[in-house]
C-alpha cells in the first residue's frame, strides 16, 4: 500500500460533510456583507521574491521554466485586483471579494506536520481608513460566531512599536529581534535586548513595558502615559478610532505589544481567539504599500478551525433506499435524502436498506424497514408519501 506524502491526509466523508458546512456558512456570511467570490490559480510562477518562496513547491516546466504550487493567496489575489479591479488597485473605490482553496507548504513535517491546507479569507482593496479597518475586524469576529464558539478578539497597531524604534534609534537589524520579543511577550529577552543597544531611558522603558500593553480601552490611557511622544499618540488614536467603530467591544482586547511582521504590516493587525483553544482561529491586518496602494484582509486555515469546534454529529443515514428510479427523482426534488438499491431483489434491497441504516424502501410504494418508521411518528411515512403523489412541491423536505 502506498503511503501518503508527510503532512497529507484523507478526509473521510463525515469530515468532508462537516468541512463543506463551515465553509459554506463562512462564504454565505462574507456574501451578506457584500463580498464577492473569486479564485485564483493554483500553479504559479515561481518567483524569488514571493514572501513564501522558501516554502514554495518547485515544479519545473517544459520550456525549462520554474513553476510553484500556490504557498499564499494574498499576492496573487494583489494580481487579480490590479488585472480585473484597475479603480481598486489604484485606491479609487472598493473592492471586496473572499476567497479559498487548497495551498501548499514545503517544509520540515516534523515542526509543520501540515503541508496541505485549506485557507479561507477575505481581502477589503482600495480604501484604507477606520471604517473599512473595523469592518475586518467585525467579519473576523463574526466568523468565529458563525460556526458556533465564542469569538474574542485581539486588535493591535504595529505602528506603535514601529515609532517606539524609530524615536529610540533601534538599528535595522536589531528591530525583528525587539519586535519579536515583544510579541511574544518575552520580558527577559527583551530586558537584555534593550539593555545592549543602549537605548534612551525613556524610550527603552516603554519599549520594556509594552508588552504589558494589553487590556480592556483602559490600555490605551496607560499607553498615552508610558509614550507621550506625538508620533507615538498618533498611533494610539488610530486604534482607538478604530475601536469607536463598535457598539459593543466587549469582545476585544487590544495589545499594543502586536508586533509582528513590522516590515508587512502598516496599520492595525488582529487574532481571533476562542475560549479554551489556545491558537489563534485567524489573523490579518492592513498591508497598504506592500502588494497594493491600499488594501486589508484577514485568513484562516479551515483544519484549525475544525480542530477548535465540538465533535459533530455523524452524518445521518440516508433516509429511503430506492428500487424505484421515477419516484427516487420526486422525493429528491423535495429535499429527500434517497440512495439508489445495488441490489435488484426487493428481499436483498430490505436487507441492504437494514445494514445500511435506512429507515424506508421504496420499490411498489413507501413501506418502512424495521420495527419502526425513522422520524418522530409515522407522519415520516406520510410527508413521504404525499410527495410521491405529488401534492408536496418541490423544496418541501422530509424528516432527515
Amino acid at each position: 500500500m502506498t503511503t501518503l506524502p508527510d503532512g497529507t491526509r484523507f478526509v473521510l466523508p463525515d469530515q468532508a460533510a462537516a468541512r463543506r458546512r463551515v465553509l459554506d456558512q463562512l462564504r454565505d456570511l462574507y456574501l451578506s456583507w457584500g463580498y464577492q467570490e473569486v479564485e485564483v490559480p493554483a500553479l504559479e510562477i515561481y518567483d524569488s521574491a514571493h514572501p513564501r518562496a522558501t516554502q514554495s513547491f518547485k515544479l519545473s516546466d517544459r520550456d525549462s521554466g520554474v513553476l510553484a504550487l500556490r504557498s499564499d493567496f494574498t499576492p496573487a489575489l494583489a494580481r487579480l485586483v490590479s488585472t480585473h479591479f484597475p479603480r481598486a488597485s489604484q485606491g479609487e473605490s472598493a473592492a471586496r471579494l473572499q476567497y479559498r482553496g487548497s495551498v501548499w507548504h514545503a517544509i520540515d513535517p516534523d515542526l509543520a506536520r501540515t503541508r496541505e491546507f485549506t485557507q479561507v479569507g477575505l481581502e477589503l482593496v482600495g480604501v484604507s481608513n477606520a471604517r473599512a479597518d473595523a469592518e475586518l475586524i467585525h467579519l473576523a469576529r463574526e466568523s468565529v460566531r458563525a460556526v458556533g464558539l465564542a469569538p474574542r478578539v485581539e486588535v493591535g497597531n504595529p505602528g506603535f512599536v514601529r515609532k517606539l524604534f524609530d524615536l529610540a534609534g533601534v538599528p535595522e537589524e536589531s528591530r525583528e529581534a525587539v519586535a519579536d520579543a515583544i510579541d511574544r511577550k518575552d520580558q527577559a529577552t527583551l530586558a537584555t535586548l534593550v539593555e545592549r543597544l543602549e537605548l534612551p531611558k525613556q524610550l527603552g522603558r516603554a519599549l520594556q513595558r509594552t508588552p504589558d500593553l494589553y487590556g480592556d480601552l483602559a490600555v490605551l490611557d496607560t499607553a498615552r502615559e508610558l509614550a507621550p511622544w506625538p508620533e507615538a499618540i498618533q498611533e494610539i488614536e488610530r486604534l482607538e478610532e478604530i475601536v469607536s467603530e463598535f457598539e459593543d467591544s466587549s469582545e476585544l482586547l487590544l495589545d499594543l505589544g502586536m508586533a509582528r511582521r513590522l516590515s508587512y504590516y502598516t496599520g492595525m493587525t488582529f487574532r481571533a481567539y476562542t475560549f479554551d483553544f489556545g491558537q489563534p482561529l485567524l489573523g490579518g491586518g492592513r498591508y497598504d504599500g506592500a502588494l497594493l496602494p491600499y488594501a486589508a484582509g484577514f485568513s484562516l486555515g479551515l483544519e484549525r478551525l475544525m480542530t477548535a469546534l465540538p465533535a459533530a454529529a455523524e452524518e445521518q443515514p440516508p433516509l429511503v433506499l430506492s428500487l424505484d428510479d421515477a419516484g427516487a427523482r420526486l422525493l429528491r426534488a423535495a429535499g429527500v435524502r434517497v440512495l439508489r438499491s445495488l441490489e435488484g431483489d426487493r428481499e436483498c434491497a430490505k436487507q441492504e436498506g437494514r445494514e445500511l441504516g435506512a429507515g424506508y424502501l421504496l420499490a411498489d410504494g413507501i413501506e418502512p424497514l424495521g420495527v419502526e418508521p425513522v422520524g418522530d411518528d409515522r407522519s415520516g411515512l406520510e410527508m413521504l408519501q404525499h410527495i410521491l403523489d405529488g401534492n408536496l412541491t418541490k423544496g418541501t423536505r422530509g424528516e432527515s
